[in-house]
């Protein structure tokens, strides 16, 4: 059965955000098509949209005494407050209420619908996908969102689409999986119950060491990304900063480029250099002779035999000789005895390639193969010299517009030392994944601390011999052979679900990005963590705007036809003016329901295309917090203005207009 969810409103009280009621429908539970929020900044659009996120996945439940108190409003003397959402699935009506209580830290739950109001965040059943922590974000979201959607680090479209087709539970299968043969495998006995107990014991310390090790590289992993974004987002500014110099920003470019195909070419070369040094004949001619004279010997001695051991074998089992003579007992016996004088056809195949592959690899002259590695060893310290002086000419170039721009300069320094944090986190990396710790065998596991291990790899595989010893004294070694097919099936299953609707969600997603832009050749090319663009990284703030409306639109509807609003904080901000049209004619056509919080300045070259977009079904509405007396008096002239104890909210389209507060202390 399809879904369809909407926003009826809500109401907020107490809270960081002005007391407010905002009503998204324009006649008795039909929400507006478009429903446009101007808040300036420092009112409280984040607590609001946290408000909403919080009350649409019931997060809240989760958050501790200090953030819970974090929500209070300045001066709140109640010690509570509340937020209260009215929503509606299929036009049924749904209300999610959170008390907060300040002096306690706690929030409290409270859904209504169907036969009446419950304690908690329940909302139906069929809700369920779409009202959890895991997938608010995708429908109420902000420019962050969509940037990670592009990012190869992060995997927000894969999630996406796993949270609302479900293929998630296919790995949560795993949980239950490995609790059932935990618990089989603990209650059984063994004859040896304390030997058990000692293995146990020392599988609980290898795992401990493996969780240790993890989160470590984990973090480690992190803040290498950190350092990496922080270190792109410099080198950004620092080519924008030689640009200032065109005719030295060229220069610059033209070493890079230059310095760029010597260091490949360096790797190739070292790359050859390497494959060469692993043939013993290319380190010494005396290799190269020893493999000649065992050729040499091989054909003097006629090995291989043209006949193998196999073919006499054959012969004894035949009643005659290929002479014609009968060959009876005495006569068979004879030949299997001489038989184990010739070598086996596998012998005489491995022979064969033997001499062969000296033959290829030497020829005649021993001295051959050294020459070509002294040939190849020359050419690689004649390109590192080139590279060498085209890394001094580039430095030289960028010295020289460091010494014509402080902020060059003081990019270059920053960059530097980038580079050395982020080498230095690569390198503390390598502990974790090296092959130095030497590969555990069960008598050294009983006498090692794994705890002076640093490899995840070697640590696996010591779990994974220690839990073969355990299974072996619980004798369910065929149960944990089941389990692991199993979660093999698993994992294969979840493997191949997620590839094929990925692979129908891209190009559905295509199809409408063409309908969308027909003249921008931006295309999706497939969906592995992020949505990875056709021939290209990212595209511009328009552009990855209009992919991830495209995307989440076409996520939504092709989800057995759901339909979930779209909530977007800043939808205009970051956007070029001469983008702004384009985005406006957009977003009302993606969804039934869009809700969008707004500064002033969003406004130019933005609402015309989106009020003509939404068909005329738009709700404007101000909401500023008490204290700009410049827009207090004109405020309450309008019919539609509602004061509370701190604000006040206007739904008037000429006063949206009118409204030129961007920022106001929150």
């Amino acid at each position: 059965m399809s879904t369809t969810l909407r926003l009826l409103g809500w109401k907020v009280q107490g809270l960081r955000c002005p007391d407010h009621e905002i009503d998204c429908c324009t006649s008795s539970d039909t929400p507006a098509r478009v429903t446009l929020i101007q808040m300036p900044n420092g009112t409280g659009k984040t607590t609001t949209l946290t408000l909403l996120r919080a009350a649409l996945s019931g997060a809240a439940a989760d958050w501790d005494a200090q953030t819970v108190r974090s929500m209070s409003k300045k001066g709140n003397d109640r010690g509570a407050g509340k937020f209260e959402l009215a929503l509606a699935e299929n036009g049924k009506r749904i209300t999610v209420l959170m008390t907060f209580d300040f002096e306690s830290g706690d929030i409290q739950y409270r859904t209504t619908w169907g036969s009446g109001q419950e304690i908690g965040f329940n909302p139906p059943r069929s809700l369920a996908r779409f009202m959890n922590e895991d997938f608010v974000d995708f429908y109420v979201f902000d420019g962050e969102l969509a940037e990670n959607l592009l990012k190869r680090k992060q995997t927000h479209a894969e999630r996406a689409i796993e949270s609302l087709f479900q293929v998630h539970l296919l790995e949560q299968m795993r949980g239950p999986i490995e609790s059932y043969w935990r618990d089989k495998t603990s209650s059984s006995t063994t004859k040896n119950q304390s030997g058990l107990t000692r293995r146990l014991n020392l599988l609980a310390r290898w795992e401990r060491r493996k969780k240790e090790l993890v989160r470590a590289e984990q973090k480690l992993r992190q803040d290498l990304a950190s350092v990496e974004a922080q270190l792109a987002s410099r080198k950004r500014e620092y080519s924008q900063q030689i640009k200032k110099e065109e005719r030295l920003a060229d220069a610059i470019k033209e070493a890079e480029e230059h310095r760029d195909q010597l260091n490949a070419e360096v790797d190739r070369i070292a790359n050859n250099l390497l494959d060469d040094m692993r043939a013993p004949q290319s380190l010494s001619p005396s290799f190269a002779q020893a493999m000649i004279a065992l050729k040499s010997g091989m054909d003097r001695l006629k090995l291989p035999k043209s006949a193998a051991r196999e073919f006499f074998e054959e012969l004894a089992q035949e009643d005659d000789c290929l002479c014609g003579r009968p060959i009876d007992d005495d006569v068979r016996t004879a030949i299997l005895e001489r038989a184990q004088q010739y070598l086996g056809e596998d012998n005489v195949t491995l022979l064969n390639a033997v001499k062969s592959k000296i033959s290829d690899a030497i020829g005649t002259d021993p001295h051959l193969p050294a020459k070509g590695l002294d040939r190849t060893m020359h050419r690689f310290a004649n390109q590192m010299k080139e590279r060498d002086i085209a890394v001094t000419t580039l430095q030289g170039l960028e010295s020289k517009a460091a010494e014509s721009d402080p902020e060059v300069k003081k990019a270059q320094q920053d960059i530097e030392q980038l580079e050395g944090e982020r080498n230095d986190l690569r390198e503390s990396l390598t502990v974790y994944s090296n092959d130095r710790d030497e590969r555990p065998k069960l008598a050294r596991i009983r006498t090692t601390d794994p705890k002076d291990l640093f490899s995840i790899r070697v640590v696996t595989e010591g779990i994974g011999i220690l839990e073969q010893q355990v299974d072996e004294a619980r004798e369910t070694l065929d149960l944990r052979e089941k389990r692991d097919t199993l979660l093999e099936i698993l994992d294969l299953a979840h493997a191949k679900a997620s590839r094929a609707i990925a692979e129908e969600i891209r190009d559905e997603a295509n199809a409408r990005i063409e309908q969308l832009m027909p003249n921008n050749d931006i295309r999706i090319s497939e969906i592995d963590g992020c949505l990875r663009l056709d021939n290209q990284s990212g595209g511009s703030v328009g552009e990855t705007l209009s992919v991830a409306y495209a995307f989440l639109s076409t996520l939504f509807h092709r989800a057995d036809q759901h339909q979930l609003p779209f909530v977007v904080d800043s939808p205009a901000n970051p956007i070029d003016l001469a983008i702004r049209p384009n985005i406006g004619a957009l977003v009302p056509r993606l969804t039934g329901q869009f809700v969008a919080f707004m500064i002033s300045s969003e406004r130019e070259n933005f609402l015309t295309q989106l009020k003509k977009s939404g068909d005329g079904d738009t709700q404007f509405i101000t909401l500023f917090r008490k204290g700009a007396a410049d827009y207090e008096a004109s405020a309450s002239a309008h019919p539609s203005c509602v004061i509370t104890t701190d604000g006040y909210r206007v739904t008037d389209e000429g006063f949206f207009n009118e409204f030129q507060l961007d920022k106001e202390d929150d």
